[in-house]
């Protein structure tokens, strides 16, 4: 308890200082870095330095502090050393604490009120990884920047899919809903990924996503379901060596700015910000394709008994869990979903 305490107490430290030291009393709207000061951009998140998601972060620091000729410098706060969730992400993120950042897309959708990214929390609705770029990089991604910026003190930047989900678990092979009956699935608590998981036979259990290798463990949960990437990183696999690639949700993240520490920029350096934000986001799409594939191949390894789905098995979960999406598809806006559809070319 005393060390909890303490590191809530140093983190709280640290954001006091990192407030006062950003202050820019007095600085008019477009004039940060006109006479040629240092400007410090902070990041934050919760994986370690040699995480695909913290390397993609690397290419934001490596482009911002090149094109800018060393005046912009970037501080990568990683690990959780700042932040120990991404809802303090976001939150550091809107009182300037942190000036970019990139969320998983319902921590935006919950924190930020704004139904629209909750589309990716629909159930098989995309085929592959291109489809949901389809979604982002379009007219979906215009509804995304809007509804975002009217809703919190951040700028839309881009999204990237940092994995697919699956469904590791500790108890049996899993090769269709029926054999999902009866276990105890760790899910979030967001009404159409708790209700997914349930519609496919699974009794699913919010816990916190730094107790899901002692829950496995210990037997209060028999799975879980999150990105491969994530389930070697984290060694759940360990725990639960049964792993089904669904693919039923893909995990993007947002990436966002600050919008009073953007606005205060010159022109030039908001242009060395779009410029490094873009570079990581394809950079980071990259990463993610291949931490999939040596994810599943690294698990397989070690002895992971792993199973992709047939397309009639695949199929026998695409009707399990329609009615998770007939009952929750208000919590994504049936005119949001309507025009993912039409954008997808799909039918309900």
């Amino acid at each position: 308890m005393r060390k909890v305490k303490f590191k809530s107490i140093f983190l709280s430290f640290i954001a006091i200082v990192l407030i006062l030291s950003g202050c820019s009393a007095g600085k008019e709207a477009g004039t940060v870095g006109a006479d040629g000061e240092k400007v410090v951009i902070r990041m934050a998140n919760l994986v370690s330095d040699n995480n695909f998601l913290n390397i993609g972060y690397g290419k934001f620091k490596e482009v911002a502090e090149k094109e800018s000729n060393g005046q912009i410098e970037v501080q990568i706060y990683n690990n959780g050393t700042l932040t120990p969730s991404e809802d303090m992400e976001y939150e550091m993120l809107q009182t300037g604490v942190i000036d970019v950042v990139t969320n998983a897309a319902f921590v935006v959708a919950s924190n930020a009120q704004v139904p629209a990214y909750n589309i990716f929390d629909v159930p098989f609705l995309f085929s592959n990884e291109e489809e949901m770029y389809k979604l982002t990089d379009g007219k979906y991604g215009e509804v995304l920047k809007r509804d975002l910026e009217k809703n919190s003190n951040a700028y839309y930047l881009g999204a990237f899919s940092i994995g697919s989900f699956a469904i590791a678990n500790n108890k049996r092979e899993v090769r269709e809903p029926a054999d999902l009956k009866g276990l105890k699935v760790r899910s979030t608590t967001t009404p159409l990924q708790s209700g997914t998981i349930s519609a496919m036979g699974a009794n699913p259990t919010p816990i916190s996503y730094g107790e899901i290798f002692t829950s496995l463990q210990q037997g209060t949960i028999d799975g879980v379901q999150t990105t491969t990437p994530l389930i070697h990183a984290d060694r759940f696999y360990e725990v639960a060596d049964h792993l089904t690639l669904t693919r039923h949700f893909p995990l993007p993240h947002i990436m966002m700015v600050n919008k009073e520490f953007y606005n205060g920029l010159t022109d030039e350096l908001k242009a060395v910000v779009d410029k490094a934000a873009e570079e990581q986001i394809q950079y980071a799409r990259e990463l993610a394709i291949k931490a999939e594939k040596d994810a599943i191949q690294a698990m397989k390894k070690e002895g992971v008994e792993v199973v992709e789905p047939t397309p009639e098995e695949l199929e026998l979960f695409k009707q399990a869990v329609q009615p998770a999406i007939d009952n929750n598809i208000d919590k994504v806006g049936v005119e949001n979903y309507e025009m993912a559809l039409d954008i997808l070319g799909k039918s309900k």
